[in-house]
């Protein structure tokens, strides 16, 4: 699936190229370079300053320039082309110097005050780049350089000593530009020239780096092939990598140029994530690539694929998948109700017509809105049982509403919610308690149940009319037995004098198997908080008389007896009268 995705990108980069003649306007349009200050030594000799610091809240970088918007434009190509792989693969060995080529020096202002920076390390940088073959000492990396230098030729001497010397004579003198020196972001200079010198120079070094290890290239039909560095890696420390399956164990084999390509691949991946784009997908139908925020949905209907990143030491792929007929839009809207008549937030209850929406409702009511930013992070900081119905229901909900996914979906959102409600029930948080029950039920009525909103309004009124009566009545339904159930353990826990009354009083009778037990718990409160109930109380006599006497037919539903819980207890309702 990732080389679907590299060729969209390449198709996008390439249409990019041909509209505005510049094939890495994809990539440049978004790159961020790093924290620091950024010198351009003009052709005519005279200097350019810049420093640029990154605002993370907005997502941008804050310039200081000199000269304009036009040289950050410059600066922001030089800079990407001037880039190392990775630390691990320098020119400079002892790593201070971390550019790439004779156009660039690239050094933490630190190495200044340090003594890190000395003109022994400036000569060995520019050494090495005025005869790259010295250091390729390593059969397989000398051809590497083989086979790139066609394309690039000899180094420009002239230009490189034109550079070495300017360094030589400045670099220890920063304060003369206006460049402070202190702190530990970078000191960046750059040498203006024609762009396809950099690019040129950049290939030069690229593609001697390009692989993971040169030594697991192999050549078939005089064609070189190698394991990319990109969210992969091969060493002695991660046998597990390799195939053994295989007689070449090396997972994974591309050519120079498709390396090429998947490097820029990453590179744009990098850049999305820093302005904090983690949701990439790629319609196949369009070859566009659509990048989203987490929680950000696609508007439109869609078919292709989708990976979601993120940024670390490097930009790595945590998940990805493919995605067929994908909706914005529910397929029918969602009725958020107030089915148990005890809300009082009454603006939340209303339809939801599209998959944003039912994700914020679904995040605020159940998740306490933790669940957008955590749908692929590792360190979820909450408290263990959101953490845990989270990890629980989070690749289902994913799946569900940015994939199309459904199935099984309407199992795990019962589970969670079930468990959130419990979880605020022993918390003591009532009203987010009735906030969870009937968002459950809702989305029970949502995947083909029945509105219980009706359903529990005739239990209610029924029970009422029952216990405010002279005379025998009885229990009709499984569903009203247990609504009755609730109602007489709240009465029961009401009448406890403790200080600090805790509604997990009420856990034995939601997490009673069967009814044998729960009639035995019932019976138990019973004798304990008689003393206080008046013989006179009709509505607790009849409401008791019915429950005790009620024959159970199928199983313990304890979500039914939570319903008749959290709803405003029948025994204490002051508008309707005893009947006489």
């Amino acid at each position: 699936m990732l080389k679907d995705c590299i060729e969209i990108f390449q198709k996008k980069i390439e249409h990019m190229g041909n509209e505005c003649g510049n094939a890495d306007a994809l990539i440049l349009d978004n790159y961020i370079p790093a924290d620091g200050d950024y010198i351009v030594v003009k052709k005519d000799g005279s200097v350019v300053r810049c420093s640029i610091k990154m605002d993370k809240k907005a997502g941008r970088p804050v310039k200081d320039l000199s000269d304009g918007d036009s040289q950050y434009e410059d600066i922001v190509f030089y800079d990407y082309h001037s880039r190392l792989v990775s630390m691990d693969k320098p020119q400079d060995p002892k790593k201070v110097i971390h550019s790439n080529n004779y156009l660039s020096f690239w050094i933490k202002k630190e190495s200044l005050t340090n003594g890190k920076l000395n003109m022994e390390g400036i000569d060995r940088y520019f050494d090495i780049l005025s005869n790259p073959r010295v250091k390729y000492k390593n059969a397989k990396d000398s051809k590497m350089y083989d086979y790139i230098f066609p394309v690039v030729g000899e180094v420009n001497q002239e230009k490189l000593e034109q550079c070495r010397n300017w360094i030589k004579q400045h670099i220890f003198n920063m304060q003369d530009f206006g460049i402070d020196i202190s702190g530990k972001n970078y000191l960046k200079v750059f040498f203006e020239d024609d762009r396809d010198l950099y690019i040129n120079e950049e290939k030069r070094y690229l593609m001697t780096k390009i692989y993971n290890k040169n030594d697991y290239n192999i050549d078939i039909d005089e064609q070189i092939y190698g394991l990319p560095n990109d969210n992969l890696a091969l060493n002695s420390k991660k046998p597990y990598m390799e195939h053994k399956t295989r007689k070449n164990v090396v997972p994974y084999l591309i050519t120079p140029e498709e390396a090429a390509t998947q490097r820029k691949f990453f590179d744009y991946l990098m850049n999305e994530a820093n302005r904090g784009y983690t949701n990439i997908f790629f319609d196949s139908d369009e070859d566009e690539i659509i990048p989203k925020k987490p929680g950000e949905f696609i508007t439109d209907d869609f078919s292709g694929f989708f990976i979601q990143i993120q940024k670390g030491k490097e930009l790595s792929i945590q998940h990805q998948d493919a995605i067929v007929d994908y909706k914005y839009n529910l397929y029918k809207h969602f009725q958020y109700r107030d089915v148990i008549g005890s809300a009082k937030d009454e603006e939340i209850f209303k339809e939801y017509v599209n998959k944003k929406q039912m994700l914020a409702v679904l995040d605020e009511v159940i998740f306490s809105k933790c669940l957008s930013r955590n749908f692929f992070t590792d360190d979820i900081n909450v408290n263990p049982e959101l953490k845990r119905n989270i990890i629980m229901s989070r690749d289902a909900i994913f799946a569900w509403l940015y994939k199309g996914q459904e199935q099984g979906i309407d199992a795990v959102l019962h589970n969670v919610c079930i468990n959130t409600v419990r979880d605020s029930i022993n918390n003591g948080y009532m009203n987010k308690v009735i906030m969870q029950f009937n968002f459950m039920k809702s989305l029970e009525e949502y995947f083909g149940g029945v509105n219980m909103a009706d359903r529990y309004s005739d239990i209610r009124k029924n029970l009422s009319d029952k216990i405010n009566k002279k005379g025998y009545s009885q229990i009709e339904s499984d569903e009203e037995y247990f609504y009755a159930v609730g109602q007489l353990v709240y009465y029961f826990i009401s009448l406890n004098k403790s200080k600090d009354k805790k509604h997990s009083l009420a856990n034995p009778f939601f997490n009673a198997r069967n009814n044998e037990l729960l009639q035995k718990k019932i019976t138990q409160f019973f004798k304990k908080y008689n003393y206080i109930i008046g013989t006179t109380n009709r509505r607790f006599n009849n409401l008791y008389s019915m429950v005790s006497s009620y024959e159970l037919t199928g199983r313990v539903k304890s979500e039914e007896i939570i319903a008749g819980y959290i709803s405003s207890n029948l025994i204490y309702d002051s508008t309707n009268k005893e009947e006489d």
